[in-house]
């Protein structure tokens, strides 16, 4: 299966959830009933299947905690209206900062904020309590929702195993590309372009890694015994083999930077010379990981 198809179904698959949840919304008569749709777009946003799940953790977290919060300050508004006009720049800034800081103190801070806008301003005659209720029963049918979507459609199309397969040939064509870019250094070629692109190559490889160990997780649930075995045998060297190579590609960029201009050729050849082996270590183990036929 190409990544494009992987894509494609997932994508069907992520509306047909939405849909499912915008009938709820519209023709039950939950209260607030519209929270459940709000709830499986949040999490469904990424493509990638463990992006998912992590999500249904962190939303569900999140929201529980932004509720908790809302309460008293709820109450205070009841008290002193004129409080929302400070209560607000808070939670808005609060909210944005914890937007690439911590994603579920983000959720909890978004339903803060639209709580106060949809909720309070909106329906403030309602007691807190009935709110509470309400919203913690519509998180519920949500995150359920998602998690039947995940159990029934994903894990019974293997997106796990082919999302791993597609993220390890990524690493493979990368480490492929940066072994490439330095066979043709020579240890008086300084400039800032390699020293840039030893960062940018270390910054891509953790990404992937990132990616790869996620999908290694999502595999655990779809595989049997036996298929996890054989997957492990040969996934799991990978993360170990990759932490010394991206130690070595930090060498390759010390010897490269002008501030380290004095070392000799022979340090810069001996590190060149094992990044080439783990990086042909670790594609040897990708290769035989994606002509495994028991997975």
């Amino acid at each position: 299966m190409s990544i494009q198809s992987l894509k494609f179904q997932r994508i069907i698959h992520n509306a047909l959830i939405f849909t499912i949840s915008l009938f709820i919304s519209f023709y039950s008569h939950i209260p607030f009933a519209f929270w459940v749709s709000a709830t499986v777009l949040a999490i469904m946003l990424p493509l990638e299947s463990t992006l998912i799940q992590e999500r249904i953790k962190f939303v569900f977290i999140g929201t529980v905690q932004g509720l908790t919060l809302f309460i008293p300050l709820w109450l205070l508004m009841d008290i002193n209206s004129n409080l929302i006009f400070i209560i607000i720049p808070f939670t808005l800034a609060a909210m944005n900062f914890f937007l690439i800081h911590n994603f579920t103190r983000n959720i909890a801070f978004l339903n803060i904020n639209l709580g106060i806008f949809l909720e309070y301003i909106q329906f403030g005659s309602y007691h807190f309590s009935f709110f509470l209720v309400a919203r913690i029963m519509t998180i519920i049918i949500g995150v359920l929702l998602v998690w039947f979507g995940e159990v029934l459609f994903t894990r019974r199309k293997n997106y796990g195993y082919y999302e791993f397969t597609a993220s390890i040939g990524q690493l493979a064509t990368t480490l492929k590309h940066i072994q490439n870019y330095f066979s043709q250094i020579k240890l008086g070629q300084q400039t800032i372009e390699h020293q840039l692109t030893v960062t940018q190559n270390l910054i891509q490889i953790n990404a992937i890694t990132d990616k790869v160990e996620n999908n290694y997780k999502s595999i655990l649930l779809e595989k049997n015994v036996e298929q996890i075995e054989a997957l492990s045998n040969h996934y799991l060297p990978i993360p170990t083999l990759l932490k010394e190579y991206k130690l070595a590609l930090l060498g390759i960029g010390y010897t490269i930077s002008d501030n380290y201009h004095s070392l000799s050729s022979t340090n810069f050849e001996q590190i060149r010379s094992r990044l080439n082996e783990i990086n042909h270590l670790i594609i040897e183990h990708i290769n035989t990981l994606l002509e495994e036929k028991n997975l």
